[in-house]
């Protein structure tokens, strides 16, 4: 086998572990954007039972801890921000990886292509070559040199 093959299989294998790796990352990173909507929802959720209690009258002790609470789940979510702009990056710059071990991929697999066709228009040479020699050694014609 020849070495542009086997640099194509390495090629192939990197590009399949650097999708993989960005799939993982953006999936991440979608898990944790949805994580942080269903906080924030919380949130919200608790602010409108703040404001529902406060107009039944509730007592200020339950205002007072779902207002806590509400506040946390929004520091909380902020604290995501981070965390889901890290995973946004990284998603990139492995995008990026993926990207480039495609594009080397394709370009060893065009020149496996030709290498291949090469090889092939040999065989039919040397073939036709061969056709050729036992058409003209049935045919009686005298090829090649005579002794002097």
């Amino acid at each position: 086998m020849k070495a542009i093959h086997l640099l194509l299989k390495v090629a192939k294998i990197k590009e399949d572990i650097a999708m993989a790796k960005a799939r993982k990352i953006a999936k991440q990173a979608a898990e944790t954007l949805k994580f942080q909507g269903q906080v924030i929802s919380y949130a919200k959720e608790y602010e409108n039972q703040i404001l529902d209690g406060g107009k039944a009258g509730t007592k200020v002790a339950f205002i007072q801890d779902a207002d806590a609470f509400r506040a946390k789940l929004l520091e909380s979510s902020r604290a995501m921000d981070k965390q889901v702009n890290d995973l946004q990056v990284g998603a990139k710059h492995i995008l990026d990886e993926a990207m480039k071990a495609k594009m080397k991929s394709e370009g060893l697999s065009k020149l496996a292509e030709k290498d291949l066709k090469n090889e092939q228009k040999k065989r039919e040479k040397s073939e036709e070559m061969q056709f050729e020699d036992l058409l003209a050694a049935r045919t009686g014609v005298r090829t090649g040199t005579e002794n002097a």
